[in-house]
């Protein structure tokens, strides 16, 4: 079961802005491949910087995706180079002191994911389909949106940045809200800060 998620996620990523980018992954998981001896872990990684990039490295991205049985997963949450470069630094320098040689690519990608947005997307991960209904009417009266104004008042105005379908359920991406009064509501729903992101691709091949 194919599951390509370009086209809900392309828009969402950065407009004219060269000095952000979107941290994505192609990442070979244990569980898809189970009774075989798959060694689990980060394939590639790109620093997505436009909806155009994206969409030229897409064909590249499914490519990948299918030979390794691996899927393709992006943080749309836009994170600075700036800041990224100057954490390198002192990753790389506490490696030195320590004595810890190790590939710099694994440090790079380690960096980018530990790093955090001014413009933070959160995910709902949501297995359970019979709860999206009860989640996005808590996140409503969260929000306080009042559907009796004009239809300009919607969730995407609020705090919706997009639904993404996942293999078993789909991933709600919102702004940054009360952890403690979702978490009392719905303790058994997983809320995703800054992960690998959201499900970009889901090969055929797995």
């Amino acid at each position: 079961m194919v599951i390509n998620n370009l086209e809900l996620i392309a828009p969402l990523l950065p407009k004219d802005n060269q000095k952000v980018f979107c941290h994505m992954q192609i990442v070979c998981r244990a569980k898809d491949h189970k009774g075989e001896k798959v060694k689990e872990g980060t394939i590639k990684t790109y620093f997505i910087k436009s909806e155009e990039q994206l969409r030229e490295l897409m064909p590249e991205i499914t490519l990948l995706c299918e030979h390794y049985g691996a899927r393709a997963y992006i943080n749309v949450s836009p994170k600075s180079f700036e800041r990224l470069q100057k954490l390198m630094l002192v990753k790389l320098s506490s490696l030195v002191c320590e004595g810890n040689i190790q590939n710099p690519r694994k440090t790079l990608n380690s960096v980018a994911g530990t790093l955090t947005s001014k413009n933070p997307v959160w995910i709902i991960d949501i297995d359970d389909m019979s709860t999206k209904d009860s989640i996005l009417k808590w996140f409503d009266d969260y929000f306080k949106i009042d559907f009796t104004l004009p239809f300009y008042n919607t969730r995407e105005e609020f705090y919706l940045i997009g639904i993404i379908p996942t293999k078993q359920g789909c991933h709600l991406l919102v702004k940054p809200f009360n952890l403690k009064e979702f978490n009392n509501k719905f303790p058994d729903i997983d809320v995703h800060k800054n992960s690998m992101g959201t499900l970009l691709y889901y090969p055929n091949s797995i």
